[in-house]
């Protein structure tokens, strides 16, 4: 090629080639900032771009910024304490990302009770986070084992789907279901005005956290001496859009599928799932399904304002084997409850229940500054409710309606809390008999209507020398109406209970930044649900009063070596009047009664010991537990007919509850659960004349977790329970006519299952 030809194209082709060395060594400034729940900076957390070493850590602002070759890149988010998170960024945005803190960390916990938001040492009450690392430990598709964990709480399960929840041995008052716990999903009341709590048609994937408020709190929650127990959905506060499937099988039938789409941006988080369930069960008729569709989102209108929706369907279906005596029992565990004398058994009157639920509850949060915000929620539900049993059979649709608002003014030294809910229920309900599962003759249609309001004041002083000085107030009302519209003229009754102030007040002493004591004095007030009033025997009861009474609580938490070794302990006792307990006549139908006054004092010991916390380990986690509850009950005053029951056991309730374990996470993704309980024998009568017997349950889990894929992650997982005692019971009936009293649960499961998440964005 000619010279001159070259000298002129020399100046193109070094345009080219600056231009293409430009081109490889071109670099994308990557930078965002990392924060916890609460929306706080968390320093020193590993950026990795895919499987490389750190690239980045961040800033005490928890900033990171780095260069990168591609204007996107899938990182991963790693920091001792907290779930890791993987996502794809982008150079052209600022990525804040949210790391969530797992249980297997004895790292800060925030609870939420009494609307402080703040450490459970800054907490002057006895309270439990379940959080979704505790909630999947057993991995069964119920609650139940997780529940059973916490002290103080016991949660029964008499066959699949008819669960009951008591707190601190209250469950005198539950013959299903579940009573005197006021329930609240995301802030918004799920008890309905008539006093009950279908827990049992949430799926265990609806929930990521439950926080468990032991005691009367109803200086800011309204009736109850049980306690309280906050729901939390299932959210995921990670950036991007993700898609999870997830299959369980096991012992006896059971089977389950969830499936759930995901989205979170920075002006939404969105959750859309549905849920099928299904078991044969241990006994003979105790089949049970149930299928739930849950839409939850929260969106954020404004950088002061934020709206927030859950959509809510469930449709539960499981039938009732009926109670077994000591006998029958002993013959054959697994038999539903046989025919006897007039009453024909519980397979042939087809006994079992239908629950169908439309709820929806929407929220709206709005800061005025930084000092004044407000959140109001409204809440509607519709129930349709029926119960063929072995002696009639029971149709009804309610109807609910609630809203509450809470107010909050927040000063550095004094918070001020205001706030008032109201909830409506209309309950049209017809009993008739059964006929091998037919309805038969007309015996009773009735409307009821529940109405119940409070208001509340509460106020927080942070004083000198680390003292908190909280005091609470509230105002209640009840009101129930009744009216039977099948005889003519109409029969119109009502009960209205004296209206209560409900007042509370406790004080903290911060003792250096590891370990705090309190000590609370609170009333508890619980009117009687509109299932006590309105009971199986078909009489509207006006003389059924409200339990009231004062309960006088202290405790310590702490941590012994930081980081490492924590204690949280709680001491009460409950000097409850006008007791509400369950009878069965002898057609079988509940009824109940005021059983005079009972004494309830109780130790509530919970330990965990992480003697390995270390993200570049094999092992990176190791975590030992143990919790420990006694509960000290007895009647007082209490005389049915001319027979005495002062100083006999509280009717329900187990003396001692160990329950332990060891929870076990490795780099490669191994992981296993490791868990014992033992539950003391209890009194199934107020006579004390028959007792469960004790029981000891051992729990296994093992899985493994591993990305497939970039964009795809999953877990694979088995588990073993086993009961070292058989027959046993997870839930038995109490004061049950002719000592059917037992419901044996199986003696050992297996399950196991898988679950995938897709990450689409």
């Amino acid at each position: 090629m000619p010279a001159s030809i070259i000298m002129k194209k020399t100046p193109w082709l070094f345009i080219i080639l600056i231009f293409l060395t430009h081109a490889c060594i071109a670099q994308y400034s990557m930078k965002g900032k990392v924060v916890d729940e609460q929306q706080q900076p968390l320093q020193s957390v590993s950026v990795t771009v895919g499987k490389k070493t750190a690239t980045a850590l961040t800033d005490s602002l928890g900033n990171f910024s780095f260069n990168h070759p591609a204007s996107t890149a899938l990182i991963t988010f790693t920091h001792v304490g907290y779930e890791p998170v993987t996502i794809h960024i982008t150079a052209a945005e600022f990525n804040t990302v949210t790391l969530v803190k797992n249980n297997y960390s004895l790292s800060e916990t925030v609870v939420n009770s009494f609307e402080k938001n703040s450490h459970a040492r800054n907490i002057a009450a006895a309270v439990t986070i379940l959080n979704k690392t505790s909630l999947e430990r057993y991995e069964n598709g119920s609650f139940v084992a997780a529940i059973n964990t916490v002290t103080g709480v016991k949660m029964d399960e008499r066959s699949p789907g008819s669960y009951r929840l008591s707190i601190r041995g209250n469950l005198l008052r539950s013959t299903f279901g579940v009573r005197n716990v006021k329930v609240y999903w995301n802030g918004i009341p799920f008890t309905d005005a008539n006093g009950n709590t279908y827990i049992n048609e949430i799926a265990s994937n609806n929930i990521g956290k439950i926080e468990i408020l032991k005691g009367p709190s109803g200086s800011m929650y309204g009736s109850g001496t049980g306690g309280v127990v906050l729901l939390s959905s299932n959210l995921s506060v990670v950036k991007g859009k993700t898609f999870s499937l997830q299959t369980t099988a096991g012992s006896y039938g059971l089977f389950s599928a969830n499936a759930s789409y995901d989205q979170s941006g920075s002006n939404s988080i969105s959750s859309l799932s549905f849920s099928h369930q299904q078991s044969d069960g241990y006994r003979k008729h105790t089949n049970m399904r149930r299928d739930v569709a849950n839409f939850n989102g929260t969106y954020f209108i404004s950088p002061k304002q934020n709206i927030s929706a859950n959509i809510f369907y469930s449709d539960l279906y499981y039938q009732t084997p009926g109670a077994l005596t000591v006998m029958e029992m002993k013959a054959d565990p697994r038999q539903a409850r046989p025919a006897a004398g007039v009453n024909k058994s519980a397979e042939a009157q087809k006994a079992a229940l239908y629950l169908k639920t439309m709820y929806a509850g929407f929220g709206n949060e709005y800061r005025f500054n930084s000092r004044l915000s407000n959140n109001t929620s409204i809440c509607f539900s519709n129930t349709n409710f029926r119960n063929p049993t072995i002696r009639n059979y029971e149709r009804k649709t309610e109807q609910g309606f609630g809203v509450r608002s809470v107010t909050k003014y927040k000063q550095q030294y004094f918070t001020g809390i205001f706030g008032a809910e109201y909830q409506y229920s209309f309950t049209n309900t017809s009993t008739f008999g059964n006929k091998l599962g037919v309805i038969d003759t007309l015996q009773y249609h009735d409307e009821i209507n529940a109405r119940q309001f409070n208001i509340f004041l509460q106020g927080d002083f942070n004083l000198p020398a680390g003292f908190i000085l909280n005091a609470g107030i509230s105002y209640n009302n009840f009101h129930y109406g009744f009216t039977r519209l099948n005889q003519l003229p109409a029969a119109q009754q009502s009960s209205d209970f004296k209206p209560q102030f409900i007042p509370r007040i406790s004080v903290l002493k911060k003792i250096a930044s590891l370990t705090s004591v309190y000590a609370a004095v609170s009333k508890g007030y619980s009117p009687p649900s509109i299932d006590e009033v309105h009971a199986g025997d078909g009489i509207f009861n006006r003389n059924l009063q409200a339990e009231t009474g004062i309960n006088y609580e202290a405790g310590i938490k702490t941590d012994i070596i930081k980081n490492k070794l924590s204690l949280d302990a709680a001491w009460y006792f409950f000097n409850l009047k006008n007791t509400i307990v369950s009878r069965r006549d002898a057609t079988g139908a509940d009824y109940f009664v005021n059983a005079g006054k009972t004494k309830q004092q109780g130790i509530e010991i919970a330990m965990q010991y992480l003697p390995i916390n270390n993200s570049n380990r094999f092992t990176r986690q190791l975590k030992i537990w143990a919790n420990y509850t006694n509960i000290h009950a007895r009647f007082e005053h209490y005389e049915q007919g001319s027979t005495k029951y002062d100083g006999n056991k509280l009717t329900g309730t187990s003396p001692n509850i160990f329950a332990g374990g060891a929870d076990i996470y490795t780099s490669p993704g191994l992981y296993m659960n490791l868990s014992y309980s033992y539950t003391d024998q209890i009194a199934l009568n107020d006579a004390n004349s028959f007792y469960a017997t004790a029981y000891n349950l051992f729990f296994a889990k093992i899985g493994f977790k591993v990305n497939l894929a970039a964009k795809l992650s999953t877990d694979l997982f088995f588990s073993y329970d086993h009961s070292f005692n058989s027959p046993y019971s997870l839930g038995n009936d109490l004061n049950a006519a002719g000592n059917r009293f037992f419901n044996p649960s199986s003696p050992q499961n297996f399950y196991g299952g898988v679950k995938l998440k897709f990450i689409l964005q």
